[in-house]
This record gives structure tokens, C-alpha cells and sequence, in this order.
């Protein structure tokens, strides 16, 4: 008797910890789902457009995008209410005297996990959302800037 319930316990403890590990993969994907935002750039002609994201703590660095080309990246938002996950990005190209900004990623404001953007020089496409510039910076020659 004490061999068959030895046997029941120890596989009733294999339950539990299968049954915990699929809670925790639910709950993961319902609640805190991975997000892939995606740039392509659509400025008419051959222009390189120049991708700089960032967010708090991040800077994926600099990315030069031909007409039509993407820039993928892809993260977890907090899961924790009272952080925001924001990531930014700043947009140049030849011919612009202008670095223009866009908040790619709001967690208080986008519900998007795939975040398609297409950027053309009149701001940016979320989606079929078009939306101008946050803000446009101007850039000088000795590479400092002035806020527009």
C-alpha cells in the first residue's frame, strides 16, 4: 500500500510542476506578448534613409535603409503597470537638413505586437495610421542641433 501511494505522490508532483509551467506560458503570452516593430522606408527615389532607435534603456544604433528596404526589432514590453516601454527613433537622409522623430512603440498608447511602419518624408505610417513628425531638429555642419 505505502509503494502505490509513494507512486501517486511523486506523480501527482509531476503534475503540479507541468501544470505550473503551462500557467506561466499563458499568462507570459496573454499578458506581456513580444512586439516586433518593422520600418520601411518609402521616400520616393534612391534616398538612404538613416534609422536610429532608442528607448530608456537601449540604443540599437544607427541603420541605413534604401528606398523600400526594412528595419526590424523586436522586445517585451514592462509588464509591470506603472512602467511605460517607449522606444523612439530619428529619421535623416541626404538632402534634409532635418532629423525627424517618431515614437515607434508607446505601450500606453500602441496595442500593436506587429508594429509595421512605413516612413516617407511627410512622417510616418503606423499600420495605415499616418501621422506627422513629433518633432524636427535642425542639423547644422558642425553636427550639433537646434529644436524646431
Amino acid at each position: 500500500m505505502a509503494y502505490s501511494n509513494s507512486n501517486v505522490f511523486k506523480f501527482s508532483i509531476i503534475l503540479i510542476v507541468i501544470f505550473a509551467f503551462k500557467i506561466r506560458d499563458i499568462a507570459t503570452f496573454s499578458i506581456n506578448p513580444r512586439v516586433t516593430v518593422t520600418i520601411k522606408d518609402v521616400i520616393s527615389g534612391s534616398v538612404r534613409l538613416t534609422v536610429h532607435c532608442k528607448s530608456k534603456d537601449d540604443d540599437l544604433g544607427f541603420h541605413t535603409l534604401q528606398s523600400g528596404q526594412i528595419y526590424r526589432f523586436s522586445f517585451k514590453p514592462s509588464a509591470i503597470i506603472t512602467i511605460n516601454t517607449l522606444f523612439f527613433c530619428a529619421f535623416t537622409w541626404p538632402g534634409s537638413p532635418y532629423r525627424h522623430y517618431l515614437d515607434v512603440y508607446d505601450q500606453k498608447r500602441n496595442t500593436c505586437t506587429n508594429c509595421y511602419w512605413l516612413i516617407s518624408q511627410q512622417g510616418g505610417c503606423l499600420n495605415g495610421q499616418c501621422r506627422v513628425w513629433q518633432r524636427i531638429e535642425s542639423i547644422d555642419v558642425k553636427n550639433s542641433t537646434s529644436k524646431m
